[in-house]
C-alpha cells in the first residue's frame, strides 16, 4: 500500500511537470526601450536613439521624487519591445499579463491599440493572439501615465504616484482549449471552502473553459487535492462537451477533506488544488491545468467583537506595508517582497495592512506561506470625484482585487476607503452634508459588489481621528472599522487612546474596531533624554510605541491594530527630518533597522530578545557629573522578553533588574573614550555594544583634537554620519561650559502638538534636522575654551519660507525696477569682537530654507575664550548651528 501511495505521488508530480509544459509562463523583462515624455508612434519607433535601454520592473521616479526640487514627473511614458513569435504558436492563444502599470495603460501591437486598463495597483491582461504575426517579429508599445485624473483614485494621497511598468509582465501562451483567460486577470478558477471545521472540509472549484476552436470538443475535467507531500486527499472528474467557441461555466461536485490540517498564522498549512483539462478522443493529452493554493481555515467576530480564527480568539498584531524602496521607487523585484515579509514575520506580526492599494501577486503568495493574515484595499483616499467614471472605476478595482486575491487564504479583509473624511475640516456643513451623502452612496455600492464577490470575506474601511465618521454615517457602512490614530503625535496625548477607544466602545458595541494607524516618524540620527513629538528622535518614537502596545494589548474588545509603517516610504511632498519619506516606519527605508523593532520582538517573537537600544547611536557626547568623578551618566533602555537583564558597563555589572513590560531601564556612568556594554539575561541570552563618549569637564579642557558642536536651537543630538560630527543639544550659557545667550530655541504653537523648529525641506543639504531647528531672536553665543587657535563654523538657515527675495540678487540688469529692498531678516555677526559678516540677509544672498555654513578662524586669549554676537538690523538674528574645532 506505501509502495502504491509512493507511485500513485510520483505520477501527480509527473502530470505537474508535464502541466507546466502545456501552459507556457514566462516574464518578459529584458530587451525593453522607454521613452520618458510623449511619442508619436505611427509605423514604429522614431529615433530609437533616443530612447533609454531598461529591464523590467521599471519607474522612471526612482530618483526625482527625492531631490530638492518639488514634485516629481508625473506623464506619459513609452515602453517598446520586440516580439519574436514562433510559427507553433498559431494553433495556440497567447496573452499578455501586466501585474501593474501606474496608472493608465495603453497597450499597441504592430502599431494597433489592442486595449486600455485604468488603475496603477491591480493585474490586467490582453488577448495578442489576433493581432500577432506569427513566425516573425511583432512590436509591442505601451504607453503608461500617471498624471493624476479625476476618475482614477487615488487622488491625493501621502505616498509617491510612482509611474511606469513596476511589476512583473507575462506572456501567456495556452492551448486552444483553456481555462478562461479574460477574468479580469485572475487565475479564472476559483476555489469554494465550505463547512470548514476541525472535522472535515468541503471543497468546491469553479470556473470557465474556452474552446477556441472552430470543431467540437470532448474533454475530461479533473480535480485534485493534494497535501504537502503530494498525497491525493481528495479528486472529481467530470467528462464535458464543448461546442465549437464554446465558454463553458463549470462547478466540480464538493470533495471532502477529512481531518483538515487548518491553516493559521501559527501553522500555515497549505493544500495545493490542481485542476486538469484533458483531451479523450483520440488519445489522452493535458490541455490546460491550474494550480491554486488552498487553505483550510474560518474566521469570524464573537460577541466580543474578538477576531476569532479556527474557532479560537486572536489578536490581530500587525505592521502597515508600502511596496518602494530608495532607487527603485516601487520597481521591486519578487526577491524585494520577499525579504520583506519575511522580516514582518519574524518580527512577531500576525497580520499586516496592504496600504494603500493592492500590491503583487507575490505579496498574497508570501502571505499564504508565512501566515500573515492580509487587509487588502483599493486605493481610495482622502477624496472622492463624485461622477459616474469615478465610481465605475472605484467597483472595477474593486472587483479587479477580490477575483486576483481570493484564491489566497491570508486574505480576510477587503478594504475600500481610507480617511475619506481628512478634508471635512475645510468644508462648510452643507458641503459636509452633501459629500458626506456622496461618499457613503458609494461605499455602499462597493459594500453590496464585495458581499457579492466574496461572501466569506469581511469588508473594513479606515478613519481618521474625526467625529464626521459616525455623524455622516461613513463608519456603519463596513462590516469592520478601522481607526488610524495619532494621539501623542498629532494631536493630545498618546495616553487618551485608551479613553478615546473604549468611548467608541460604548458607544457603538456591535461595531469590531482595527487600530488600523499609528506611530511617530523617526530619524535614527537624532537621540534624546527629554523627547517630544516632532523631534523625530527614536527616543520618542519607543516611546510612543511602548505606550500603544501596553493600552491595546489591554483592550479586549479591540480587535487588532497595525503599526504605521513597517518600513519608512517615499512621500515626495513631506519635508520631515529626512525631506521627501515619511519617517514613521519600524525600520528605515533603506531596511536596516530602527531600535523600536526590537521592541516589537521583544513583545511578539517567540525567538529570544535582548537588545540595548543604542545600536544605532554609538557616538555620544556629555558633561562631567556634577560629583566631578569623570564620569557623565545616562538613561540606556534594554529590551528583552527575558524575565531578567543584567548589565555589565567596562567590566562592572549594574546589577540584575526585572524586566517590566518588555523593557528595563539602566542609569551607565560612560567615561571619556570607549564605554563596552553587555547585557545578560537569565537566560544566557546576550546583546554588546560600544559607544564612544565625549566627556566635557568644566573648565573645558580642548583636548587631543576634541571639538564641540551644537544643534542650536535642539534638545537633541543629531549624528551626521557625512562628516562623522556629533551635533549635541542646546544649552542656555553657565559658566566654565557654553551656551546661547537671549532669544530661544523655537517650539512651533500654531498647530494641534508644539514642534521644535521648522518641517521644512533644508535645501542643499543631506542634515536637514541641524538646519530645522534654531535660535531666533539669539543675542550671543559663548564658549568657555582654553587659549588656542579655533575654526568656528556657523550654520544658518532663513526659516520664513515667504522670505523670498532669492530672485533679486540674479537681477543684474541695469535697468531693472525691482524694489531691492532689504528682507525681513537683517543682522551682523561678532566673533570675539571682530565683525566676520555684515549685513547678512538670507532670504536675499540665499533664499529661504537653504542651508548656509560659514567658517572662520579666530583666537582664544586671556581665558576669554569665544564668544560670538549677534547684531540685528532688521528682525531677529538667527542660528542653527556651532562648531568650534582647535587647530
Amino acid at each position: 500500500m506505501r509502495l502504491l501511495k509512493i507511485f500513485y505521488a510520483i505520477i501527480l508530480m509527473a502530470l505537474v511537470t508535464h502541466a507546466n509544459a502545456q501552459r507556457i509562463n514566462k516574464t518578459i523583462h529584458t530587451g525593453w526601450l522607454f521613452h520618458k515624455g510623449e511619442v508619436n508612434i505611427g509605423n514604429g519607433i522614431e529615433n530609437p536613439d533616443e530612447w533609454e535601454r531598461i529591464n523590467l520592473p521599471h519607474t522612471w521616479n526612482s530618483n526625482d521624487d527625492s531631490d530638492d526640487e518639488s514634485g516629481y514627473y508625473q506623464g506619459p511614458g513609452w515602453y517598446a519591445k520586440v516580439l519574436r513569435v514562433p510559427a507553433e504558436w498559431a494553433d495556440k492563444q497567447v496573452f499578455i499579463h501586466f501585474e501593474g502599470a501606474n496608472q493608465e495603460t495603453d497597450v499597441f501591437l504592430n502599431g494597433e491599440k489592442i486595449g486600455n486598463h485604468k488603475g496603477g495597483y491591480t493585474a490586467f491582461s490582453f488577448h495578442l493572439s489576433p493581432h500577432l504575426k506569427f513566425d516573425d517579429n511583432n512590436l509591442l508599445m505601451v504607453r503608461v501615465t500617471n498624471e493624476i485624473d479625476e476618475d482614477i483614485p487615488p487622488l491625493r494621497a501621502d505616498f509617491t504616484f510612482y509611474g511606469g511598468i513596476y511589476r512583473n509582465v507575462r506572456l501567456i501562451v495556452t492551448e486552444a482549449v483553456h481555462f478562461d483567460m479574460d477574468n479580469h486577470a485572475s487565475e479564472g478558477v476559483f476555489t469554494q471552502l465550505q463547512n470548514a471545521s476541525k472535522e472535515k472540509a468541503d471543497v468546491a472549484v469553479t470556473g470557465k473553459i474556452v474552446n477556441s476552436q472552430t470543431q467540437r470538443m470532448r474533454i475530461r475535467l479533473e480535480t485534485k487535492i493534494l497535501d504537502k507531500n503530494h498525497n491525493a486527499v481528495a479528486s472529481k472528474t467530470e467528462r464535458i462537451n464543448l461546442s465549437a467557441g464554446e465558454e463553458h461555466d463549470f462547478q466540480t461536485n464538493t470533495m471532502e477533506i477529512k481531518n483538515p490540517n487548518l491553516w493559521s498564522p501559527d501553522n500555515p498549512y497549505l493544500y495545493k488544488v490542481i485542476t486538469q483539462i484533458f483531451t479523450t478522443d483520440p488519445t489522452e493529452q493535458l490541455l490546460d491545468e491550474m494550480m491554486l493554493p488552498l487553505g483550510v481555515r474560518w474566521f469570524d467576530f464573537d460577541d466580543q467583537n474578538r477576531f476569532v480564527l479556527n474557532g479560537e480568539p486572536m489578536k490581530l498584531i500587525g505592521t502597515n506595508r508600502h511596496q518602494d524602496l530608495p532607487e527603485k521607487g516601487n520597481a521591486l523585484s519578487d526577491d524585494d517582497h520577499r525579504r520583506d515579509f519575511e522580516e514582518i514575520k519574524e518580527m512577531g506580526f500576525n497580520f499586516v495592512r496592504l496600504a494603500h492599494y493592492p500590491q503583487a501577486k507575490e505579496v498574497y503568495r508570501l502571505c499564504d506561506e508565512l501566515g500573515l493574515l492580509v487587509w487588502t484595499e483599493i486605493p481610495i483616499v482622502v477624496l472622492i470625484t463624485q461622477s459616474e467614471a469615478f465610481t465605475n472605476n472605484s467597483l472595477n478595482m474593486m472587483r479587479e482585487q477580490i477575483r486576483q486575491t481570493i484564491n489566497n487564504p491570508s486574505v480576510v479583509f477587503y478594504g475600500y476607503m481610507n480617511e475619506l473624511m481628512l478634508r471635512f475640516g475645510r468644508m462648510t456643513e452643507e458641503e459636509r452634508v452633501q459629500v458626506g451623502a456622496a461618499t457613503v452612496e458609494l461605499a455602499q455600492k462597493l459594500e453590496r459588489l464585495t458581499e457579492a464577490e466574496a461572501p466569506n470575506h469581511k469588508t473594513v474601511m479606515a478613519a481618521h481621528f474625526y467625529e464626521g465618521y459616525n455623524k455622516y454615517g461613513l463608519a456603519d457602512v463596513a462590516d469592520v472599522l478601522g481607526w488610524n490614530l495619532y494621539f501623542g503625535w498629532y494631536y493630545h496625548n498618546m495616553e487618551d487612546l485608551q479613553p478615546y477607544l473604549a468611548e467608541q466602545h460604548e458607544m457603538y458595541p456591535e461595531r469590531p474596531l482595527i487600530v488600523s494607524e499609528y506611530g511617530p516618524g523617526a530619524d535614527i540620527r537624532n537621540r534624546t533624554e527629554s523627547p517630544m513629538a516632532w523631534d523625530f528622535s527614536e527616543d520618542y518614537q519607543m516611546m510612543m510605541h511602548q505606550s500603544y502596545l501596553d493600552q491595546m494589548m489591554n483592550m479586549e474588545f479591540l480587535a487588532g491594530f497595525a503599526a504605521w509603517n513597517y518600513a519608512d516610504f517615499g512621500s515626495e511632498r513631506r519635508n520631515d527630518a529626512i525631506p521627501h519619506v515619511n519617517q514613521k516606519g519600524l525600520i528605515n527605508f533603506d531596511r536596516t533597522e530602527k531600535n523600536v523593532a526590537h521592541l516589537y520582538r521583544a513583545y511578539f517573537s517567540n525567538e529570544p530578545v535582548l537588545h540595548i537600544a543604542l545600536h544605532n547611536f554609538t557616538r555620544q557626547a556629555g558633561i562631567e557629573d556634577n560629583e566631578g568623578k569623570g564620569i557623565s551618566t545616562h538613561p540606556v533602555k534594554v529590551f528583552s522578553n527575558a524575565d531578567e537583564v543584567e548589565l555589565i558597563v567596562n567590566g562592572i555589572s549594574l546589577g540584575i533588574k526585572q524586566v517590566e513590560k518588555h523593557a528595563v531601564i539602566f542609569d551607565v556612568p560612560y567615561e571619556d573614550g570607549k564605554n563596552q556594554l553587555e547585557a545578560i539575561d537569565n537566560k544566557g541570552f546576550k546583546d554588546h555594544i560600544s559607544i564612544n563618549y565625549n566627556l566635557y569637564s568644566m573648565p573645558l579642557t580642548s583636548g587631543e583634537n576634541q571639538e564641540i558642536a551644537i544643534n542650536v536651537g535642539s534638545h537633541f543630538s543629531f549624528y551626521d554620519p557625512d562628516t562623522e560630527t556629533l551635533w549635541m543639544p542646546d544649552r542656555e550659557y553657565s559658566t566654565g561650559l557654553w551656551g546661547y545667550k537671549g532669544g530661544a530655541p523655537l517650539i512651533r504653537t500654531g498647530g494641534r502638538k508644539p514642534k521644535p523648529g521648522t518641517s521644512n525641506n533644508i535645501l542643499g543639504v543631506n542634515n536637514d534636522p541641524l538646519f530645522q531647528t534654531y535660535n531666533e531672536g539669539i543675542e550671543g553665543y559663548q564658549l568657555d575654551v582654553e587659549d588656542g587657535i579655533y575654526e568656528v563654523m556657523v550654520c544658518f538657515v532663513e526659516p520664513n519660507s515667504r522670505n523670498r527675495e532669492e530672485e533679486i540678487i540674479f537681477n543684474l540688469s541695469e535697468n531693472s525696477e525691482t524694489d531691492l529692498s532689504t528682507g525681513e531678516r537683517v543682522f551682523h555677526l561678532e566673533i570675539n569682537d571682530t565683525r566676520v559678516i555684515d549685513n547678512l540677509n538670507l532670504a536675499k544672498e540665499f533664499g529661504p530654507l537653504r542651508g548656509v555654513t560659514y567658517k572662520f578662524q579666530t583666537n582664544a586669549t586671556e581665558g576669554e575664550g569665544i564668544k560670538l554676537r549677534f547684531i540685528p538690523e532688521e528682525g531677529e538674528s538667527v542660528l542653527s548651528g556651532i562648531r568650534v574645532k582647535p587647530l
